[in-house]
């Protein structure tokens, strides 16, 4: 993920399901975790109004 930053990507999130955490990617700032399935990633300024619902991907037992 930091060689796409590097490479001129604005925003990306790398999403680990079986840990249920997303991390998320900007160009020049931390990388920031997020703990919990019940939140939404949005698309910022790069995709305006664009979410992805994280709870889609818990898998119901």
């Amino acid at each position: 993920m930091n060689e796409w930053m590097e490479n001129g990507c604005k925003l990306a999130w790398l999403i680990d399901p079986l840990e249920e955490k997303a991390y998320i990617y900007r160009p020049y700032k931390a990388i920031e975790e997020i703990s919990s399935f019940k939140e939404k990633l949005l698309g910022e300024d790069v995709l305006p109004g664009f979410e992805l619902d994280l709870s889609e991907f818990i898998e119901e037992e």
